[in-house]
């Protein structure tokens, strides 16, 4: 209880002084050398400087909710403004050890996000950050970092092409995705949700096209046609011999303005996809273990078979190209064959990826669905 009281006193804080007009950020998750429950947290976030000044300079602090019960106050370390000086890049740092080895999902939520073109009534919806990483790994991990600026001036009926490739230190594999953003409630700042009201930017007009590359993380908007500022959330997988250890959301802003250049032929309009196509990373296989699927592609029934050269337990996972959780089966019994059908009839025809896990090592499969 007085977890939530404190939140809800913070966010209301904030907006008596002035709608901080935050424009984009991520979490980012650093392993401490000599630990291997206690990590660095960083949380990167812009802000507008002109017309939220007020509210950035009394930033000094965010609330963060770790994602095992606790939340803590964060001090803002450094604050850095863009050439223009139109906005800032703010940081704050934080030391925290988890109880033990698991799944930790990190949220900020912060009043109120800047006015923007595809969401309604946007300053009232919590401006929401998240990211996953996993504790339960060999070797601790440092999640991807987001390239920044988290801020984009691109001009209007002109196509834009920005990269938004993260770096990663440990050589994970990195996919990229398009994502709605995300909000929070006062009641419950700890638990984010989708944005209802959130739109694609080209879906605002119906005009052109808005992809990424979901393995560069090269983003493609051909072209904006109405000037003002657009929220895009953009999500970072990261997979280790195919197995997903972290996923960041990053939101930032795209700001369409009159700029000179050519401006380009707005091609046909094509919706947005959401998610990423996970089964872009290449198939992971163990000499120990052997995972068998037929038919694939497949129609309805997929045929499983794990056989390992010991006897183990095992389990299957399978995975949308989202990179959410279909389906999951744990063997109970010891053997060195594990056979089972999974049904595929009611989900949608695109590639699935099953991962076979026997004694700590992982199989990956792509799978096409008919």
């Amino acid at each position: 209880m007085k977890i939530v009281l404190s939140l809800l006193i913070l966010l209301l804080s904030i907006q008596t002084v002035q709608a901080t007009h935050l424009q984009g950020g991520h979490i980012q998750v650093k392993p401490v050398s000599g630990s291997a429950l206690t990590y660095e947290i960083i949380v990167t976030i812009s802000m507008d400087d002109i017309a939220g000044r007020l509210a950035s300079d009394a930033a000094t602090s965010i609330s963060l909710c770790f994602g095992d019960g606790t939340v803590s106050e964060v001090i803002r370390q450094s604050r850095v403004s863009s050439a223009d000086k139109l906005t800032s890049i703010n940081i704050y740092r934080i030391i925290h050890t988890y109880p033990g080895p698991s799944n930790y999902n990190l949220t900020v939520a912060l009043a109120n996000r800047t006015v923007n073109n595809n969401i309604t009534d946007a300053n009232n919806q919590l401006f929401t950050l998240s990211t996953t990483f996993s504790t339960n790994v060999a070797t601790p991990n440092q999640t991807p970092t987001p390239n920044l600026p988290e801020a984009f001036r691109i001009g209007v009926n002109q196509q834009a092409v920005l990269s938004l490739k993260a770096t990663d230190p440990d050589g994970d594999s990195l996919v990229y995705g398009l994502a709605k953003v995300l909000t929070s409630t006062f009641k419950d700042a700890c638990t984010y949700q989708l944005v209802p009201s959130y739109k694609f930017p080209n879906d605002v007009t119906r005009r052109g096209i808005f992809k990424l590359n979901n393995r560069s993380g090269e983003l493609t908007w051909d072209a904006p046609t109405q000037q003002g500022n657009y929220s895009v959330a953009i999500v970072i997988f990261e997979y280790r011999n195919g197995v997903l250890i972290s996923q960041t959301t990053q939101e930032i802003s795209l700001i369409v303005e009159d700029k000179a250049g050519t401006p380009s032929t707005i091609p046909t309009y094509e919706p947005a996809m959401e998610g990423a196509i996970i089964t872009a990373i290449s198939e992971f296989s163990d000499a120990d273990v052997t995972l068998t699927v037929f038919p694939n592609p497949v129609d309805d029934r997929l045929q499983v078979v794990i056989q390992t050269s010991r006897p183990g337990v095992a389990s299957l996972q399978l995975f949308d190209n989202s990179g959410r959780n279909l389906h999951e089966l744990s063997f109970k019994k010891a053997s060195r064959q594990h056979e089972q059908v999974i049904s595929m009839d009611s989900l949608s025809p695109g590639q699935y990826v099953l991962r076979a896990d026997v004694a700590g090592r992982s199989v990956v499969r792509k799978i096409v669905k008919k």
